[in-house]
């Protein structure tokens, strides 16, 4: 049945192509060659960073780079390396300094880390504790040296401590970028909340250290560009325009305001506050139209720098501007959103033909199901004519009437769009620069999203985060999304799935008589996502007990395969009941779990006490019902229970227990700590039971433990 429905969702879908991410791969372009770009980068910033001084001779930087890392260390320390020999003899032992860290990190690299069969310890992994000690101990070494070779003063000494100090605190800096939740290919490519966090506070602070590991990198990058031009042109300046229009683009003006300033304080104090003018004059307009927002940046820009330093200030930023808007063009191009009314128009209808076509085909997988309520309800007239011999009665095709209905209203309940809930998720569409895009969500209890939307590089859609999302306003726990494509639209589409899991063990012994015993017991789940635990005991022992309870067994399973209600089901079993060819009373005892959203319900009929065990605490479920089978009207109680994650369940035949008063072993018992094996609990009460002679009953015990998938 499900190979027959995926093909018909395959056919309905046939002209949009594979996953996007199969599609991302065949397109490459500019994701295709980011690794690429960030080795080719790796090498220019490393040789920047390698020739770039501080203060008393010392040049921490590249030494900090190499020892920072977690990746490209070697293409960094070649970067460093060339970058150092541009500094003439002291070049060629700074290098030798920075070659002895990515060595030393090479001996410590997994030292602290347990080494497990299954995990395998890797260079460049350690800790960052570690990694400032590698540094630490190179700046010592260059420190001894510089002693050695220049004699003891004061100027060798600010250097050794320079040496000692700044790649330590420097190492330390860069490691937020490097050993963090984000890489770089998020920040560039990755959705725009990729900084907004609902996580924990440790979350948090690793993603403000993340922040400020970048803000420092940027203002250092800006600083070791300072002593670079061509033709006049300052390279820090180019440097920095282009972080802050990138900033102010992707991310808002006041990102760009707080970049443009640190990118640029260390180039010129007086023209940074001219460069946090253009963060946030550009990061206002951007949503305006990419021309419009360079425009008023460079006119901001320019007239800071003549109100700073006159006409030499306007040449100084001007040209820089020009390049730098040159260079970062067509990359504000590639995050342009911004539509005109028309493009904005076609691209909504676009993703509206593509949810109602889902859309459709989810409703009509649902009407499928419904076609098949009456084959499946047809499933119970075996059972029914197994167990009595009777003609069908005008009261059993009521019955079945009202299990058909039922089923149906809960197939148009799965069918039917949950508007609140879409509104909801329309909402947090811009959020992940899906603004133009559709969703839906369809069902009641089990929900089903659809959500198309243009995106080019497929990477909105399908962000994790947007996923979480999702989790997050429906509150309950989604399977993994499936997509399509169809030129640049993509389409999402993920079922609600299981949040809880439903585990259990049961031991069953004879009565005293002997005879085969009375008591069924079953654990199963429903296609509809949920879990059952059933005893069922018939009345007295031997035959009749048993065959009856195992009816009963029979029977339910068949029936809550159809979502039909408790009430329906149990008035059809009572009445085929007492239809049979001997009267025999039997017990339900059904315990039922939503293992979408955790709601728990006991069907009692007739039962002993169940009992819920939460840690120290211990609650009993009880119900004065009569059996099935015995009076014309049933007589079961519907008892909703509240079920936490790692409860225990425990469920047992009138042979363990017939009422609660007569058996305070069984409360002392229980409230005795739970062993971890269910089984083993199971039969710790049985024998207990055995122990103090409660034998004359057929006796069962179920033990069910409820956990999060």
């Amino acid at each position: 049945m499900k190979e027959k429905e995926k093909s018909k969702k395959a056919g309905v879908f046939s002209g949009l192509g594979s996953s996007v991410r199969e599609s991302i791969k065949k397109e490459g372009g500019a994701m295709g060659n980011f690794n690429l770009w960030v080795n080719l980068s790796v090498v220019a910033v490393g040789f920047l960073l390698g020739g770039c001084h501080l203060v008393f001779g010392a040049h921490p930087f590249g030494l900090a780079f190499v020892s920072a890392l977690s990746s490209s260390v070697w293409l960094a320390l070649i970067g460093v390396s060339f970058g150092a020999l541009t500094l003439g003899r002291f070049g060629i032992i700074y290098a030798m300094i920075c070659v002895l860290s990515v060595f030393l990190r090479i001996i410590i690299s997994g030292t602290g880390k347990e080494k497990t069969s299954d995990t395998a310890i890797t260079i460049f992994s350690e800790s960052i504790s570690l990694r400032v000690c590698s540094a630490v101990i190179s700046g010592f070494v260059a420190a001894v040296y510089e002693i050695l070779l220049e004699g003891f003063s004061v100027q060798s000494v600010l250097y050794g401590a320079s040496m000692m100090a700044f790649p330590a605190i420097l190492t330390f800096l860069f490691s937020g970028m490097f050993t963090g939740t984000l890489s770089f290919k998020e920040v560039i490519f990755g959705n725009k909340r990729i900084f907004v966090t609902t996580s924990s506070t440790k979350e948090k602070m690793k993603l403000l250290f993340f922040k400020v590991s970048v803000l420092a990198f940027v203002g250092i990058i800006s600083f070791s560009l300072k002593k670079y031009d061509f033709f006049g042109i300052d390279l820090g300046f180019v440097f920095a325009v282009c972080v802050t229009l990138f900033a102010s683009k992707r991310f808002g003006y006041l990102y760009g305001a707080v970049v443009g300033f640190i990118s640029s304080v260390s180039i010129s104090g007086p023209f940074s506050a001219g460069f946090a003018l253009l963060g946030v004059g550009t990061g206002a307009i951007f949503t305006f139209g990419t021309i419009y927002a360079v425009l008023l940046g460079g006119a901001l820009l320019s007239l800071w720098g003549s109100y700073v330093s006159g006409i030499s200030g306007f040449l100084s930023l001007l040209p820089e501007y020009l390049i730098s808007v040159c260079i970062m063009l067509p990359l504000l191009r590639y995050f342009e959103r911004e539509k005109t009314p028309e493009v904005t128009e076609t691209v909504k209808r676009r993703a509206t033909d593509m949810v109602g076509t889902m859309a459709l085909a989810y409703r009509n997988r649902e009407a499928i199901f419904c076609d098949g309520i009456a084959e499946n309800i047809q499933s119970l007239a075996p059972l029914i004519s197994g167990f009595t011999e009777n003609e069908e009665t005008a009261e059993t095709y009521l019955f079945f009437s009202k299990l058909i209905n039922e089923a149906k209203l809960k197939v148009l309940e799965n069918r039917e769009t949950d508007d609140e809930l879409t509104d909801k998720l329309e909402e947090r569409l811009s959020d992940f620069g899906l603004g133009g895009g559709i969703i839906r969500a369809f069902g009641k209890r089990k929900k089903y999203i659809i959500c198309s939307a243009e995106d080019r590089d497929g990477t909105l859609i399908t962000s994790p985060d947007f996923h979480r999302s999702i989790e997050e306003i429906s509150e309950m726990k989604f399977a993994q999304p499936e997509y399509y494509r169809r030129d640049e639209m993509v389409l999402m589409e993920c079922e609600s799935t299981k949040k809880y899991k439903l585990s259990g063990a049961f031991v069953s012994a004879n009565g005293a008589s002997g005879e085969v015993s009375g008591d069924t017991v079953k654990l199963f789940e429903s296609e509809d996502l949920f879990a059952y635990g059933l005893i069922s005991d018939g009345m007295g022992s031997g035959r009749r007990a048993r065959v009856t309870s195992e009816f009963v067994r029979d029977f339910l399973i068949a029936a809550l395969k159809n979502r039909s209600s408790f009430s329906v089901v149990m008035n059809l079993l009572n009445s085929v009941i007492r239809k049979g060819e001997e009267e025999c009373g039997v017990t339900v005892d059904l315990f039922s779990l939503d293992l979408i959203n955790g709601e728990a319900t006991f069907i009692k009929s007739g039962a002993a006490s169940s009992y819920i065990k939460r840690k120290n605490s211990l609650f009993r479920i009880k119900s004065e019902t009569m059996p099935l089978g015995l009076i014309k009207k049933v007589d079961a109680e519907k008892i909703v229970a509240n079920i936490k994650t790692d409860d225990y369940i425990i469920m047992m035949s009138d042979g363990i227990s017939d009422a609660p008063e007569d058996s305070p072993w069984l409360i002392e018992l229980l409230n005795k700590p739970a062993p971890e094996d269910l089984s083993e609990y199971a039969d710790i009460i049985l024998t207990d039971a055995k122990n103090r002679g409660r034998g004359a009953d057929d006796m069962t015990v179920l033990v069910m433990k409820v956990s999060e998938v």
